[in-house]
């Protein structure tokens, strides 16, 4: 039933569901109107996934490689994605709270060291 909602516009995921650093890549990446604008960051996604075996989570290196990558479709999604205007805050309400602290952490990290 749930997938027959997601076919019919309804949200395909809610902050329940998106508790991974690849989930939260994949869902972002999912609402992009044109895959084509965003493929080579989600080349870099499928280089690590490619390396994992079934039910592996990603090193801590591959989780900032994914962090960092998430944060690059965010901001693809704010300001440059064509069809619907997202907002930053809406796409990170469909996280759990600790992937959302995760992300902020290494954001303000991020930043520190720029």
């Amino acid at each position: 039933m749930s997938f027959l909602k997601s076919l019919f516009g309804q949200q395909p995921a809610t902050a329940t569901q998106v508790r991974s650093v690849l989930d939260m890549v994949a869902l972002t990446a999912s609402l992009a109107s044109n895959p084509t604008e965003i493929d080579p960051l989600l080349d870099k996604m499928r280089a690590i996934t490619a390396n994992l075996a079934p039910g592996q989570a990603p090193s801590p290196r591959d989780t900032e490689a994914l962090l960092a990558i998430y944060l690059q479709l965010e901001q693809y999604m704010t300001t440059k994605e064509p069809l619907r205007t997202f907002t930053k805050e809406e796409l990170r309400s469909r996280l759990t709270l600790e992937l959302r602290q995760q992300l902020e952490t290494f954001e303000t990290n991020s930043k520190r060291g720029a």
